[in-house]
């Protein structure tokens, strides 16, 4: 594919992100590839993430921290953008190579494109449990979801990425980020998007680095949130998703023991069940009083 030519805007929110902002900064401005704005919306950062955005030319406008959500810091970024395509990125997800730009922007050339995202690999010194799931959520073939026929379709029938996606302004414009979801307004997004009739583009040849080590009670709680976010997107049903989770763990397990990662083998028990039992709660989580609510999850400022 020969990507069309565009004016190009990477909207980036930012907060306190000295220990991965810089390297993504620097990766971004090596591409080859046409010229880009650099639009940062930054929730209060202290710890020098500003100065390091000036010094790579970037465009910045600060909100109070508790005025951040995903889907608002997105959607503020993108109406002060002045691209024709806008690419959304996550202040720790760095492009791998220098021809990420380039590549990326040959998903705009598939008919009906309404969004892409990227391929994500595990960052250096990622446990095996991070790896399985970066192969898992993101292989090494690239795809098209075809439009929506059905709107209570799977989730993985519209899966889309905000750690590093692209969309066209005139597709943002008409569908922009839901904000009034704790996350997931990617998913939101792509949903939309696919219902409205766009094609959603998984690009395997753009590729970042970009992957989360949580532990046990992180992994609980970012569940928690997402299956609070997604619910109501689609119809989920009890079945579907535990074969789908039980797929997950036993790809899993065969991985770990292809590679020899036998103490891995040990803790995947509890991370396992932290996963199934954050997201079982998230879909839940109505019924709880509001204090439980704030304690469970990683963004306890939401709940208000």
């Amino acid at each position: 594919m020969t990507a069309p030519r565009t004016t190009v805007s990477i909207v980036i929110p930012t907060y306190n992100g000295m220990a991965t902002l810089p390297a993504v900064l620097r990766a971004i401005r090596a591409q080859d590839g046409p010229p880009v704005e650099i639009m940062a919306v930054d929730s209060g950062s202290t710890d020098g993430t500003l100065d390091a955005l000036m010094a790579y030319g970037a465009r910045i406008h600060e909100i109070p921290n508790r005025d951040f959500t995903h889907g608002g810091a997105r959607n503020l970024g993108a109406n002060l953008a002045t691209g024709d395509t806008l690419i959304f990125m996550s202040q720790d997800a760095r492009p791998a190579r220098r021809d990420w730009l380039i590549r990326f922007l040959e998903s705009l050339s598939v008919p009906n494109i309404g969004g892409a995202y990227c391929r994500q690999v595990p960052r250096e010194g990622a446990t095996p449990l991070e790896a399985y799931f970066q192969g898992y959520m993101y292989p090494p073939q690239s795809k098209v979801y075809a439009p929506l026929a059905d709107p209570n379709a799977p989730l993985a029938r519209s899966f889309f990425s905000n750690a590093c996606s692209l969309i066209p302004r005139r597709v943002w414009e008409a569908h922009p980020f839901r904000t009034d979801l704790i996350m997931s307004e990617d998913q939101a997004f792509s949903r939309a998007a696919l219902w409205a009739g766009y094609a959603i583009h998984y690009n395997a040849a753009a590729i970042v680095i970009h992957s989360h080590g949580y532990g046990p009670m992180a992994l609980f709680r970012r569940n928690f949130d997402s299956a609070y976010s997604l619910r109501g997107l689609a119809r989920e049903t009890v079945g579907g998703l535990a074969g789908r989770g039980i797929g997950f763990v036993a790809g899993e397990i065969a991985f770990l023991v292809r590679g020899g990662h036998w103490r891995w083998l040990l803790r995947l028990p509890v991370y396992e069940a932290a996963r199934a039992m954050g997201r079982i709660a998230g879909r839940h989580a109505e019924r709880f009083p509001l204090r439980l609510r704030r304690a469970l999850s990683m963004h306890r400022r939401w709940w208000g």
